[in-house]
């Protein structure tokens, strides 16, 4: 008996010391496992997006923000009825009933249904059952299609795609954050339960060197060329030379970042003046020139003989000119483009030379900017050029650049021959506008001396006051430039008919501000000279730029009837068009003296930048947002003062509203007062006195 005790209690100590050891096991060595695969079971991780920084450019006017939206998603396990759900969630967000139920069928807790629905969209949606909201952003671009190929845009889940949304993702993307919170068994938030919010951090804002208003001057113009020329494509670059910083980036064919799915892929997926290559032609005289000045293998007053041709490795190079110019000093040849003495200078210089200017004025290399897959151009290898290579690339053929390679190497025989790196971005700020960190200037190198670039320089003044390129002129200022004609290479050689005319220069001569490229891809109709086709919108943005930045007239350049430079310097008082039909408020800002923006033709003004009373020079871009139509339920009473009778009564006509006029002459004051919200057909009394 007592045996069996003994062999019975042996056996329980033994099952109870097994019994302890698998605790042990479990709690300590499993326990952290097992832990976390409970954790993982009883809840749930809802990601929050963080809110994307703004864009700004240099004067820190809005360009893009992120507009209040919600983000919806699915439990599929609470979704009782997937077919009648998907056909409502499918009919409010526009999407296709299909999708949304491979959605709810390839997962069973959690799904993304959609981003960036807006506050009515959502509130048809919040009491449909197994689906939550989540507050969110989408993205805004304030001036509709302005710099869109600059600036890019952002997919559906918030991460920037192409352009400045791209290549600084990291800066404006934010730390995301998350809720975590307890569900059961079958999926479903617990009432009461704990919640643990880790909140999303915003992200950083970003301050680029565009300017707002010389990015309209240069918008206007590439729709002008357009109107006028119909290209294939075109391009309008603006820099500051002396700091390698953009002031305005524009291309066409363009897009709405805001709807880029809309546009065909080939519009919005490559910015032009960073990915389109071309022959320079005579552009790239200026390189050649230059190199030829600083080596000393010509001087502008030598002399050449031109008779219309040269011929080079049995091949004959012509000019433009057929006929031949005849005698002419170098300094004549840069001013009539004339191919056969560019050949010969490129001759002299020889193919180590050339090559070694054509790489130093950075031809074959990245730029360097901050935008995202920059192209090289396309650069013979220095052993594989032939002798009809080098004369090829000594009048801007057998070479392809990118516009803003052009651009850069002009901008260096503006600064005094000092290559400099081009950027988009000065600036780096938190949400709480502190600086985290700022750009400064970069000179990549020093390829010709001061003294070589004023040689040049002053070559390029000629071309414009007497050569091809006098349509770019610009009336009180010296300007500097170049024009370029560039056949289009095919398959089988040049394409008949198909050109690239350009125009690339500086101004003021005597201390550069701005260097402007104009190049013009294919234009169908008219002209196709770049002293026809690009030169006037040179001039054109030019001549409005350098008022807008207040840059003084020269003495030499203003016309007797020119006003005295003091009077550039003048401000302007920004009227109030807020409630205007858009078309009433872009006339009352010509004829107060400033350009305007918008991103659509009809609508009601609802805000401006700069806002009304800020004191600004001539010419600036107002930026409109203007509402989608004109009937709304509750009109913005605009303000009136200043206008006619007749002209007030238009305006209040169009909003739908009651016009009292009280008086003639101009409006003094008016009742219900500017900025009130009334319903339409109210009637608005306007008190006139005589100006």
């Amino acid at each position: 008996m007592a045996r069996r005790l003994g062999i019975l209690l042996l056996l329980v100590l033994v099952s109870f010391s097994l019994l302890l050891a698998r605790l042990f096991w479990v709690q300590l060595v499993w326990g952290g496992q097992l832990r976390s695969e409970a954790a993982k079971i009883r809840t749930r991780e809802v990601i929050l997006h963080p809110r994307r920084g703004n864009i700004y450019d240099r004067q820190h006017n809005l360009l893009v923000s992120s507009k209040p939206a919600y983000s919806l998603y699915a439990n599929p396990q609470e979704v009782r009825n997937p077919q009648e759900a998907a056909e409502r969630v499918a009919a409010v967000l526009g999407l296709r009933r299909e999708e949304v139920l491979k959605k709810l069928a390839a997962h069973r807790f959690f799904v993304w249904i959609a981003h960036g629905v807006d506050y009515d969209k959502a509130q048809q949606l919040r009491d449909l059952e197994g689906f939550g909201l989540v507050d969110s952003s989408t993205r805004f671009y304030h001036q509709g299609t302005m710099a869109a190929a600059l600036l890019g845009f952002v997919g559906s889940e918030g991460q920037g795609l192409t352009g400045i949304e791209k290549s600084y993702e990291k800066e404006l993307h934010g730390v995301p954050g998350k809720v975590l919170v307890e569900v059961d068994a079958q999926g479903r938030e617990i009432p009461q339960s704990s919640r643990l919010v880790q909140p999303a951090r915003a992200g950083n804002n970003l301050v680029l060197t565009l300017d707002q208003t010389v990015q309209y001057y240069v918008e206007r113009e590439l729709d002008r060329l357009v109107r006028v020329h119909q290209p294939r494509w075109a391009v309008i670059l603006v820099m500051d030379p002396k700091t390698g910083e953009i002031l305005a980036m524009g291309s066409r064919p363009t897009f709405d970042p805001s709807r880029w799915p809309e546009f065909p892929q080939e519009v919005w997926e490559k910015n032009p003046a960073t990915h389109y290559t071309y022959e320079p032609g005579s552009t790239f005289k200026v390189v050649v020139a230059a190199a030829a000045l600083e080596e000393g293998v010509v001087r502008a007053d030598e002399g050449f003989e031109d008779g219309g041709y040269i011929a080079v490795g049995g091949r004959k190079i012509y000019c433009w000119n057929r006929q031949g110019h005849g005698f002419e000093t170098f300094a004549q040849a840069v001013e009539n483009s004339c191919n056969p003495v560019f050949v010969q200078v490129g001759q002299r210089l020889g193919r180590e030379r050339l090559y070694k200017y054509i790489r130093g004025f950075g031809f074959g290399s990245p730029t360097g900017i901050d935008l995202p897959g920059e192209e090289l151009g396309l650069l013979i290898p220095q052993q594989q050029a032939r002798e009809l290579d080098v004369a090829s690339m000594a009048i801007g053929q057998a070479i392809a650049v990118t516009p803003l390679q052009q651009l850069c190497a002009v901008a260096a025989i503006a600064n005094g021959g000092y290559l400099m790196r081009p950027y988009l971005v000065k600036a780096v700020e938190n949400e709480r506008g502190e600086v985290v960190w700022a750009r400064t200037p970069q000179a990549v190198r020093q390829v010709i001396s001061s003294s070589t670039a004023r040689q040049v320089a002053d070559l390029l003044e000629r071309v414009v006051l007497e050569g091809t390129g006098q349509l770019a002129k610009v009336e009180g200022y010296r300007v500097a430039g170049k024009t370029g004609t560039a056949q289009v290479p095919g398959s089988g050689g040049y394409l008949q008919d198909k050109y690239v005319a350009s125009f690339a220069g500086f101004a003021p001569l005597e201390d550069p501000r701005i260097a402007v490229l104009v190049v013009v891809g294919e234009p169908g109709k008219g002209e196709y000279h770049g002293g026809e086709v690009a030169a006037p919108a040179f001039s054109a943005v030019v001549r409005d730029t350098l008022r807008y930045l207040g840059v003084p007239e020269a003495p030499e350049g203003r016309a007797r009837d020119a006003a005295p430079a003091a009077e550039k310097t003048e401000q302007l008082t920004v009227p109030n068009v807020v409630g205007y039909p858009v078309e009433e408020a872009r006339w009352l800002l010509e004829e107060r003296g400033f350009n305007s923006w918008a991103g659509q033709r009809t609508g009601v003004v609802l805000g401006q930048d700069p806002p009304p009373g800020r004191n600004v020079p001539p010419g600036t871009v107002v930026s409109l947002r203007v509402s989608s139509g004109l009937v709304q339920d509750m009109v913005i009473v605009p303000d009136l003062a200043g206008l006619t009778v007749k002209k007030a009564g238009a305006v209040l006509e169009k909003l739908g509203l009651g016009f009292n006029p009280l008086g003639s002459g101009i409006a003094v004051s008016q009742e219900p007062p500017p900025g009130s919200r009334v319903r339409p057909g109210m009637e608005v009394k306007v008190k006139f006195n005589p100006p």
